[in-house]
């Protein structure tokens, strides 16, 4: 008897439902990324405060890229997969599956032997103090040998999303997280292996939770109408394969980009100093935490916005646009209300150095208008990306990254002589840019043009 299907069909039904329950898992998954990714600044920070804290946070910025790199291709796997079901062709998708697996299995290995060689190279760029270097260098070389498992989980992840399940990929992060956490109080505060213990027990953890993902995959394979043989990973589709690769590359260079500016302008704020180089970190952790939780809104709005699209149907997108604004304005603001009234205890659950503290009340103002624009992104990004427009995540890629962030931050920082509020200042005025396209880009209706072609 064949098993009931497990791929989910948003085209129909009440949209507020589908994005709820859809939504929720992604957005806890999200929250659980951020303490996978955060446990090991608050474990080490606790052990070696203000160096370690920037070892965490520099070695991290490596890990990061690295993300955000391969988010790319994955959220290009989940659009694909999502816009396959809408236009009702999901005998498709087992094909590119096997493709864009096999294909991110050999990028993995690329990235690696290409990274591995120019941590010290990287490391310097980014102006590492000399106390927090060993700590930063061990970071950052255990993660780069540790790319496989993370790639893995975010092109396994996308792929189970992209046929509307965001249920178990929130398991597979949460397993991850919860042995992260175990290991690191064992390997840093136990076994005394300073940063890289904290690294390696990340790592340790994203292998485990993939290989879970992998089980669940292959005994669910009929669930999700997949018919995958182990030749399929290296014969690759080539109509599958151009397919992903137009649509992942923007996207990677998107993400990508925005971590290189991050990066640049990292490399300047800690030549200020040690204390500086923490807060950085922890405002790098902040924001990132901010992203990942609306993150999840956009890309539940963009799953379903796939699907509508290609099915022609935009009234929809519409609603979806309207809902998502609705739940991301108010969660800002909830934020927003929260480190106004208690700036300084929510700042000491990363650190109690004083010095790096001193620093929360002058970087509130840039805070709140951070948390502005952060209202608005989910908005953009989920229809942008929802579209499956290539052209336009390139345009935005390079104005944001390129132009905007590192030329407002070096407006700002240097040319202003702002100094590192500055740098930070222009990094979140820099928001506005990627906004203003995507108005455009609605307003204009390409959005509905792109889907015919």
């Amino acid at each position: 008897m064949q098993k009931r299907s497990e791929i989910k069909n948003f085209t129909e039904g009440n949209l507020t439902s589908h994005l709820i329950r859809f939504a929720i898992p992604v957005l806890l998954s999200h929250l659980m990324m951020v303490l996978l990714n955060t446990v090991d600044m608050v474990v080490v920070g606790y052990k070696f405060e203000g160096a370690g804290t920037s070892a965490v946070s520099i070695g991290g910025t490596v890990a990061m890229f690295l993300n955000a790199f391969i988010g790319g291709f994955a959220s290009a796997s989940q659009i694909i997969i999502a816009m396959l079901i809408g236009s009702g062709e999901k005998k498709k998708i087992s094909k590119f599956v096997s493709t864009a697996f096999g294909f991110v299995f050999v990028l993995a290995i690329a990235s690696m032997i290409l990274l591995i060689p120019l941590t010290d190279v990287i490391l310097t760029l980014l102006k590492t103090p000399p106390e927090a270097y060993e700590g930063a260098y061990q970071y950052s070389i255990i993660c780069l040998f540790g790319i496989i498992p993370i790639y893995a989980y975010h092109i396994i992840s996308s792929i189970v999303r992209g046929m509307g399940n965001s249920k178990h990929p929130l398991i597979f992060i949460t397993i991850a997280c919860g042995l992260n956490i175990i290991l690191d109080l064992v390997f840093v505060l136990w076994a005394d292996m300073g940063v890289g213990g904290a690294a390696l027990a990340t790592v340790i953890a994203q292998l485990v939770s993939v290989v879970f993902s992998i089980i669940f995959l292959i005994k669910k394979r009929e669930s999700f109408e997949l018919s995958i043989k182990p030749r399929d990973f290296v014969r690759w589709n080539g109509k599958d394969l151009a397919r992903f690769i137009k649509l992942a590359i923007p996207m990677a260079i998107n993400n990508s980009a925005i971590q290189i500016a991050n990066m640049v302008i990292t490399s300047q704020i800690n030549g200020f100093g040690v204390n500086v180089s923490a807060f950085s970190g922890i405002r790098s952790s902040l924001a990132t935490t901010v992203d990942l939780i609306l993150g999840s809104l956009a890309a539940a709005g963009a799953m379903i916005i796939g699907q509508n699209i290609a099915a022609g149907k935009y009234k929809r997108v519409n609603g979806v646009l309207i809902r998502v604004g609705i739940v991301s304005i108010s969660a800002v603001s909830l934020l927003a209300v929260s480190f106004l009234l208690f700036p300084n205890p929510l700042f000491r659950i990363f650190t109690k150095d004083s010095g790096v503290l001193e620093m929360v009340l002058p970087y509130l103002p840039i805070l709140m208008l951070s948390f502005f624009f952060a209202g608005i992104r989910p908005v953009t990004r989920s229809l942008v990306e929802g579209s499956g427009n290539r052209i336009i995540n390139l345009i935005i890629a390079l104005l944001d990254a390129i132009v905007a962030r590192i030329g407002f931050a070096f407006l700002f920082g240097v040319a202003l002589g702002w100094g590192y509020m500055g740098f930070w200042f222009g990094i979140t005025l820099a928001e506005v840019v990627p906004i203003l396209i995507s108005v455009v880009f609605y307003l204009t209706g390409a959005w509905k043009k792109y889907a015919k072609k």
